[in-house]
This record gives C-alpha cells, structure tokens and sequence, in this order.
C-alpha cells in the first residue's frame, strides 16, 4: 500500500497535537490598496518597509484620513484614504533626539540586559479615538541588542480636529510602563531580553472610552495572549507621578506560539486581534474576535494569505456592517506597507 493513503487518517490522529498542516482556506481580500506615492521611511529618502500600524477617521465626503507608523521612525505620517488609492501627506514628530521633561509619569528604570541610547520610536500599534490619535511604543528592549532604548518606553497621542488636522504637538506618557509591570504574570517579563527570556513586548493598541487595550505580542503565560487595559485619563494625567489606577489583565486562547500583532476596536467594546508568532515560530497570521468581558468566547476569523519575506502587522477598521466588518490588513517587510481590504461576516 502506499503511505499517502494513510496520511488523512494520521492527520485525524495527531489534530489535537497540531503536528499537520491547516486545511483552513485562507481569507480572500476584497482589492488591494496602492499607495499614490511612498511613505517615509527611517532615511527620508527610502520607501517605509516596517509599516506597524494605522488608523483612521470615518470616512468624510468619500474619504479618511489616517496616521500610520513606520516602526523605526520617531515620526508618524498622515495619509488620505479614497478608494483603492491611499495618499501620503505630512509627518508629525512623535518624540524628539532626546528625553522631554514635558513628559508624563516618572522615567522608567528597566533592567533590559544592555543599556543603549534614545534613537527610534518602535512604533508598534496606532488607534484613533475621537479627538485624539494614539500611537504606542514597544515599551520592550531592543530585539537584536536587548538593549534599554528609553524613546521605546513611551505612549503618545495627537489631538486632530473633526478633519484629521492636528491641533498641537504630540503629548508624551511614560506611564504605560507601570500598567506593564503590574500585568499579573505576564508583568514579571518587563524588561526582559525579547528573544532569550520571551521579554514583554506590545504590538497593538485599541481605545474605547476611556480604555486603552495593550495587546502584547509577549509573553503568553499559560499559552493565551495578553491584553493589558488602562484608564486613558489616568495615563494622561498631569503631572511626573505615577499611574493612579489598576490594570485590567484579559487572557484569551490565540492559538500555540502565537502572540497580538495588532487590535482594531469595534463600537461595542469587542476588539478584532491580528494575532501571529510571539518570536519567530511558522504559524499562520489570523484574525479574531475578542471581547474583553468574554475572553473565553473569543473566536477566529480566519487565517491571512502568507505573503514571502513579510508580517501581517497591521489591522484597521474602516466600517462596521448590518453583518460584519470591513477592515484593511497590512504588512511589515513590504514597501507601503502592502495593504489590502477585507469584508468579513462576524454573525
């Protein structure tokens, strides 16, 4: 007999153990969105390739205007969605060349395993939450190095108008640290090395009220990703002291090795998780859907496509449907991000 012919029945055998390939078809983009012309990237002269994250208004007379991160840079850029064409426009300074002592809370002592110099932001997640863009850092240390870089420790957020105008200068919090450190279990891997010790690392952001989810890529203790919740007021708060109000800790099942690469929140509370490997494991990239008060319900939206030398980073919520969502995707590793539309039922 020949061994192939055994192959569904050992599949059947080892499903529970993960040992074979998924069956599932992957989601089907609706169109592909082309950048009008390149975003900027670390050096103003080359495309952005580490695109993070993105977020944006509704859609006004047939438009949205959006703020994405590039995760190397110490700026964010706005842009205009219309159609199937996303235009880039002006960049707004996240953090400067050095710590502001306009910043919120106290400086973060971390103990990464190197100490290192303020340079790049990590971006790592934007949200939009009326009137105001959020944009988070890693608040991790450096992957490669597993150095303490402070310009990574920190949470900012972009007061727009009800065009997407900027009415200021990015306000700056170092207070998301503290929320960290007090993150039950998975609060003992702050400031832990990312690659060796699977360090605490954020990935995503969503606002709702006057709730900020933290989705963390790692660590996921009991094998269930992280979303740390905090009171956007209470990280705003004036003053150097520091954060007067507890976390809220959610755990939910996101699949083996698998960590939140970004969150997009929908006007109920729930949240859409884009979820992928904590380190560098083979797993697939998908979506789920989570809601905070039901973490055990939560449930997968199906698997994304795998593209060649990228990340799916990046999920954003254009509108919500009578039947479900329509949300853009897009990927580190590809000029621009490389984004593409989806419509996806959540009954």
């Amino acid at each position: 007999m020949q061994p192939a012919l055994f192959a569904p029945v050992a599949c059947a055998i080892v499903l529970l153990l993960s040992a074979c390939p998924s069956s599932a078809k992957p989601l089907q983009p609706e169109r592909k969105i082309q950048a009008s012309a390149d975003f900027t990237g670390k050096t103003p002269s080359k495309p952005a390739k580490d695109v993070s994250g993105l977020a944006c208004l509704p859609r006004n007379d047939g438009e949205r205007r959006c703020l994405l991160a590039n995760d190397e840079n110490i700026v964010a850029q706005f842009a205009t969605l219309k159609g199937k064409r996303i235009k880039p426009g002006k960049t707004v300074a996240l953090i400067g060349d050095k710590p502001s002592a306009a910043t919120l809370g106290a400086t973060p002592s971390v103990a990464c395993p190197k100490p290192g110099s303020f340079g790049e932001f990590d971006s790592e997640g934007v949200a939009y939450a009326a009137p105001y863009f959020y944009v988070v850092g890693s608040h991790g240390c450096s992957r490669n190095t597993g150095e303490f870089r402070l310009s990574s420790f920190h949470l900012a957020r972009i007061k727009v108008d009800a065009a997407g105008k900027p009415e200021g200068p990015a306000e700056l919090t170092y207070r998301l640290g503290d929320a960290l450190r007090q993150a039950g279990a998975a609060g003992a891997f702050f400031g832990k090395d990312l690659m060796s010790a699977d360090g605490l690392n954020i990935e995503g952001v969503a606002v709702v009220g006057d709730r900020l989810w933290a989705g963390l890529r790692a660590p996921a203790p009991g094998g269930r990703a992280v979303l740390v919740g905090t009171s956007v007021s209470a990280l705003f708060a004036p003053g150097h002291g520091s954060l007067g109000a507890e976390p809220e800790i959610v755990a939910f099942d996101a699949g083996k090795d698998r960590g939140i690469r970004d969150l997009a929140a929908l006007a109920d509370g729930r949240l859409i998780a884009l979820v992928g490997a904590r380190q560098e494991e083979d797993v697939p990239y998908a979506l789920i859907l989570v809601d905070p008060r039901q973490p055990d319900a939560a449930r997968e939206l199906g698997e994304l496509r795998q593209k060649r030398n990228a990340k799916a980073e990046v999920v954003t919520l254009l509108a919500e449907t009578r039947d479900g969502v329509i949300l853009l995707v897009g990927y580190d590793g590809k000029k621009n991000g490389d984004f593409e539309e989806y419509r996806l039922p959540l009954q």
